[in-house]
């Protein structure tokens, strides 16, 4: 009987977990940037890029969204023709993150595969809304706020944290 009940147990625990996992799909998602800087971080001795940055800014969202996105030799050989000004599509993976919200992860920019890494410290993500500062009629540089997220978040999804 101690079987019975325990397998009986673990499909109960199975069938109410389901749904909480049904909770935190994580989505795919593509978007269009703009690529605002371009630069090798690294190169090996023959001069080959190994590490490169692409910081692109999200210009179809609202407020002001940039991201630099760090990636390594096979991203570098890839991104290697792209330059400011550029347009480029990124595919984006929407996921649950154990620390209890969402976050995203860029995998690819154009046709250039950029696989995620967990311990990646130098790529950022920057989500705000900025304008010029005028004081007196004269421009004297610019203020920063955080953008509304509704809005944000309802024509880019992938910047929803909750």
């Amino acid at each position: 009987m101690n079987t019975i009940m325990s397998k009986l147990l673990v499909g109960v625990v199975a069938l109410a977990a389901f749904p909480l996992a049904g909770c935190h799909r994580t989505k795919q998602y593509e978007a269009t940037v703009e690529v605002t800087r371009f630069e090798v971080v690294r190169k090996d001795e023959t001069g080959a890029p190994i590490t490169t940055d692409v910081e692109v800014s999200y210009a179809e969202c609202p407020g002001t969204q940039s991201e630099l996105i760090r990636g390594g030799k096979e991203f570098s050989d890839c991104v290697k023709s792209m330059k400011v000004g550029d347009k480029a599509k990124v595919k984006l993976e929407h996921v649950w993150d154990p620390e209890g919200h969402y976050d995203y992860h860029v995998l690819q920019v154009n046709e250039c595969k950029r696989p995620w890494d967990p311990n990646d410290e130098a790529s950022t993500k920057v989500v705000r809304d900025c304008a010029d500062w005028t004081v007196n009629g004269v421009r004297v540089g610019f203020q920063c706020n955080y953008t509304d997220k509704k809005e944000l978040n309802k024509k880019c999804p992938w910047f929803k944290t909750r």
